[in-house]
C-alpha cells in the first residue's frame, strides 16, 4: 500500500517526547517488546483501531495499551489505554489515571480542552448528533482536544482512547477511496 506524503512528513515533525508520536521502538523502549499473539492478530483483524495500520499490543503495569502504526517504523497514529485484569486499582479508569495519560502525552508549549462529543463513525448529522453528544455524554464518554488537534477520548470509564489528527485523515481517505470504487463498479446501463 502507498503511503501519502501526508503521513511521511508527519513522522518527522511529530514531538519526540508525545508517546502518541512515538515509533515501534520507542514504544518497545518505553513499554517493553509488544505482546503480540494470535488472539491479538484476530482482535487488530476484527476490531482494528485503524484499518490498514500495523497493530501492536503492549502491557505496562496494570495496564493494555494498542498501538496503530500506519508505517512499520513511523509514529503511532491512534493509541488505546485499557486496564487490564492485574491492575491493583479496579478495571474503572480514575481521573488520576485518565490525567497521568494526558499529562504523558502533553508536549510542550501544547494544552488539552474539553469539547463536545463527536464519534466520527455515527452516521447521526444535524439535530440527531447534538442529542448523540449529550447522551454520550452522560453515559461517560468525554472528549479532549490538544492543540495541535490530537483527541484524547475516554469511553465510558474503561477506554481511553488518544489519537492524532492523521488517524482520521488516513480513514477519511479509505473511506473516500472505497466510495469511488464502488461508484466506478456500478455498470453503465
Amino acid at each position: 500500500m502507498r503511503v501519502p506524503l501526508l503521513f511521511v512528513l508527519l513522522s518527522l515533525t511529530v514531538a519526540a517526547d508525545a508517546r502518541i508520536g512515538e515509533t515501534t521502538i520507542q514504544f518497545a523502549d518505553r513499554y517493553g517488546r509488544p505482546k503480540d499473539t494470535n488472539l491479538t492478530a484476530i482482535l487488530d483483524k476484527n476490531s482494528p483501531l485503524v484499518e490498514g495500520a500495523v497493530h501492536h499490543t503492549y502491557e505496562y503495569q496494570g495496564w493494555k495499551i494498542r498501538a496503530a502504526f500506519l508505517q512499520l517504523d513511523g509514529p503511532a497514529v491512534r493509541l488505546d489505554f485499557q486496564k487490564t485484569s492485574a491492575a491493583t486499582a479496579g478495571i474503572a479508569i480514575r481521573d488520576n489515571e485518565l490525567q497521568a495519560i494526558a499529562s504523558g502525552n502533553t508536549p510542550a508549549g501544547m494544552t488539552w480542552k474539553s469539547i463536545t462529543y463527536d464519534n466520527p463513525n455515527s452516521a447521526n448529522k444535524g439535530v440527531d448528533k447534538l442529542f448523540e453528544g449529550f447522551v454520550m455524554g452522560a453515559t461517560g464518554q468525554k472528549m479532549w482536544q490538544r492543540t495541535d488537534g490530537a483527541i484524547l477520548w475516554l469511553r465510558g470509564n474503561l477506554i481511553v482512547r488518544l489519537e492524532l489528527p492523521a488517524a482520521r485523515e488516513y480513514e477519511a481517505q479509505l473511506k473516500a477511496a472505497k466510495e469511488q470504487k464502488a461508484r466506478t463498479s456500478v455498470p453503465r446501463f
